[in-house]
């Protein structure tokens, strides 16, 4: 085998190993988690002052943090992605992960999460709230 014959299988051996990443490669910083929640619980809260979400994602994050039975927490603000599909009707949006409904039970019943909607539920317009579970959920 020559040695061009050899770099060129060499090349295309490194293209498959690393899936051909390119222009649109994930930076080398990006890790997906490997763990999924049986059962999430969504809430997008609409404030009554736009310029308090800040803080209260703020508390969102660290009250809820703590609470026990949450297995995995993300909170945001809406992302214009210039779709007009897509619902930006509120200033923070969170997603808490449980293992089981009764786990999101004990956290609905945690006295930082109800100190949290004390807190917030006076100075929200609306809150919209899912709880969305995966097939293997046993209900």
């Amino acid at each position: 085998m020559s040695s061009r014959t050899t770099a060129c299988l060499l090349a295309l051996v490194a293209a498959a190993a690393t899936g051909c990443a390119g222009a649109n490669a994930r930076p080398a910083s990006f890790t997906r988690s490997e763990h999924t929640s049986n059962l999430n619980h969504v809430v997008l809260i609409s404030l009554a002052d736009p310029a308090d979400a800040e803080a209260c994602a703020a508390d969102c994050r660290t009250m809820l943090a703590e609470i026990e039975s949450v297995e995995t927490i993300w909170v945001g603000t809406p992302f214009d992605t210039g779709r007009a599909a897509v619902d930006g009707d509120y200033e923070v949006g969170l997603c808490v992960g449980f293992d089981s409904a009764e786990a999101l039970q004990a956290y609905l019943q945690d006295p930082r999460h109800l100190e949290l909607v004390e807190i917030w539920k006076p100075r929200a317009a609306r809150f919209r709230i899912f709880d969305v579970g995966t097939a293997a959920l046993d209900r």
